[in-house]
């Protein structure tokens, strides 16, 4: 079922006629659109990060070592430093970074096996805190 917001609240795609016209709005306007830029940055700084991965064994889950996590940190930090650079809401470097990643595919089967969605999360979930972590420290530079 799909879902489009409206006034604080959301409504299903049957509902959406009858309400959501009236407001003048599409579902359209609701839908965060890929950053180009965005996604090209994460793009080359992911691979960057993939290819220092070593792929597991067949059926084996490794842990990734400290140079590999290094690798996907950096990435993350570069990631969150060109999505404030570019102005960009947190939705938009997430969608950035899903692109991406969809678009790294070859790259990410040659090197993570098994290991593919829990680097997608944690990725995700390193980019929200950096992302908000930086923000903050700026907006208290800059009122300090």
């Amino acid at each position: 079922m799909e879902l489009y917001p409206l006034g604080g609240g959301v409504m299903t795609a049957e509902q959406w006629p009858a309400q959501g016209a009236s407001a003048g709005a599409t579902p359209n306007d609701f839908v965060v659109q890929p950053h180009r830029e965005m996604v090209a940055i994460a793009e080359r700084e992911l691979e960057r990060a993939l290819l220092e991965q070593s792929r597991p064994q067949i059926g084996m889950y490794a842990h990734p070592s400290s140079a590999e996590h290094a690798a996907v940190e950096r990435a993350v930090h570069k990631i969150c430093f060109e999505a404030h650079r570019l102005d960009l809401k947190a939705e938009q470097l997430l969608i950035g970074i899903k692109q991406a990643w969809w678009q790294l595919a070859n790259v990410r089967a040659r090197h993570l096996g098994e290991r593919d969605g829990d680097l997608l999360r944690e990725i995700v979930s390193s980019s929200i805190e950096v992302f908000f972590e930086t923000r903050e420290a700026s907006a208290n530079e800059r009122r300090g």
